[in-house]
């Protein structure tokens, strides 16, 4: 199995805080570091289920060997563009029950990537290709028109402020991972998850597939004509941070593998994939 993503890569820092927040006080906390971007957290969750994973991005020339260095450790090939600026990260700050208080992007680098800076990392590498939405849309339209026609092409809406990122090239993807606010982004208005997921799966090219997920709600699956729902299951949440990513993950990764797997079950393989993540447990193959 090989994929080769395409997006954020940066350092991602999480404080969990010990006790409800009081704000305007100092709130004891423990602190982690590890590699984020929604592109990586993908390439990382394949590079787990066992594929071949190259990871195209950019960072400032500085910061390159370490990020490659961590990268490698995680099982994946890097192919990082050296562009000036300052190095993109991410911050969440999360609830002692592990539910995300906010989120801080310093990620003004992406917006400056032009696809001439990162086509030759695309260049000859196998598999699906899958995008986030953290590129300009002019790189993102670049690589869906260059790259969509010869391989599968995925994506994964990132943010509800990137998604429109996205809408330009639904006619070239085969398959769209969206939570309930990134999907009514791109539908121009909210409705049931169901609905939201086939009237974008119809704007995919062939029997395109969509998936909305709402949290601990209803997530749905379409694709040609068909749609099905479930909810997922119950866990005790640990951290819901990057859960959508290994969702995603998961479903790209059944794409390939299980050609001939029932869309409910797809979907259940989805969610409990994510549903693994925010609860702390492993998920395997």
């Amino acid at each position: 199995m090989h994929f080769t993503v395409c997006g954020g890569c940066h350092i991602d820092r999480q404080l969990r805080l010990s006790a409800p927040p009081q704000p305007g006080r100092t709130n004891p906390a423990s602190a982690i570091e590890r590699l984020g971007g929604v592109a990586t957290n993908i390439g990382c969750q394949l590079a787990g289920f066992g594929a071949s994973v190259r990871l195209v991005s950019a960072q400032p020339p500085d910061n390159i060997a370490a990020i490659e260095a961590r990268l490698a450790d995680a099982g994946i090939d890097p192919w990082l563009a050296p562009l000036a600026g300052d190095p993109p990260g991410y911050t969440a700050l999360l609830a002692p029950d592990g539910e995300l208080l906010i989120g801080a992007a310093a990620m003004t680098l992406y917006e400056a990537v032009p696809a001439s800076a990162i086509r030759p990392g695309l260049a000859g590498a196998s598999g699906p290709l899958i995008l986030d939405a953290n590129f300009p849309v002019d790189t993102i339209v670049a690589i869906a028109t260059e790259c969509g026609a010869a391989r599968s092409l995925f994506a994964a809406g990132t943010s509800i402020a990137k998604v429109g990122r996205v809408a330009a090239v639904l006619p070239s993807l085969d398959a769209l991972v969206l939570n309930a606010g990134e999907a009514a982004a791109l539908c121009g208005e909210a409705g049931p998850v169901d609905r939201m997921a086939s009237a974008l799966a119809a704007g995919l090219r062939g029997n395109g597939i969509v998936l909305v997920s709402d949290g601990a709600d209803m997530a749905a699956l379409a694709s040609g004509g068909e749609v099905v729902t479930a909810c997922p299951p119950r866990i005790r949440l640990v951290n819901a941070n990057g859960a959508g990513d290994v969702m995603a993950a998961r479903l790209f990764f059944d794409l390939e593998d299980r050609t001939d797997m029932a869309l409910a079950r797809r979907l259940d393989a989805a969610l409990a994939a994510g549903a693994d993540h925010a609860a702390g447990t492993r998920t395997e193959t």
